[in-house]
């Protein structure tokens, strides 16, 4: 069993680990490096199976991603990072971890919300805006056979926080 002090010593080494990152020195991800931010950019980026709006404002609006088959599907509420700004991220970033997670079976509810750079984001704005987009999920659940019962939310950077305080 690890004490608290082995505990704290296992994450510093593990976060040092993930800054000591080797290349072959070719920055291109297809050759082997790291893969940079135009790389995923680029991409093809997939497409949503149906955008649902839980507001009146164009940011108010979530992805909905239905893998095949009848469901009723497990479901990823998932919330995208960006500083808390629009203008760095919006839900399309989420889109190819989105197709993956469709491809594996799960429903994902790719929620946007109004950043602290735009009017009525910020606290409280952003906020409610989450809290919208997970009640539009329990409204539309039946429509399209969403297991509401199996439900995770994830969120990368901001939207982790996001996330975070949904589940609470």
């Amino acid at each position: 069993m690890f004490r608290s002090r082995d505990g704290l010593a296992l994450a510093i080494g593990l976060a040092l680990a993930g800054c000591a990152v080797t290349t072959n020195g070719n920055d291109d991800a297809q050759d082997g490096g790291l893969m940079a931010w135009p790389d995923l950019l680029e991409r093809p980026r997939p497409a949503p199976s149906a955008t649902l709006a839980y507001g009146e404002d164009p940011l108010q609006v979530v992805d909905l991603w239905l893998p095949e088959g009848d469901g009723p599907h497990p479901v990823v509420l998932m919330v995208h990072g960006g500083c808390w700004q629009t203008d760095i991220a919006d839900r399309n970033i989420m889109n190819w971890i989105a197709e993956d997670l469709r491809r594996r079976g799960y429903a994902v509810w790719n929620v946007d919300y109004r950043g602290v750079d735009r009017p009525g984001g910020g606290y409280p704005g952003t906020f409610l805006d989450t809290g919208a987009a997970a009640d539009a999920l329990r409204d539309h659940a039946a429509r399209y056979r969403l297991d509401t019962s199996r439900l995770v939310a994830i969120g990368h950077s901001a939207g982790g926080h996001l996330a975070l305080w949904l589940a609470a």
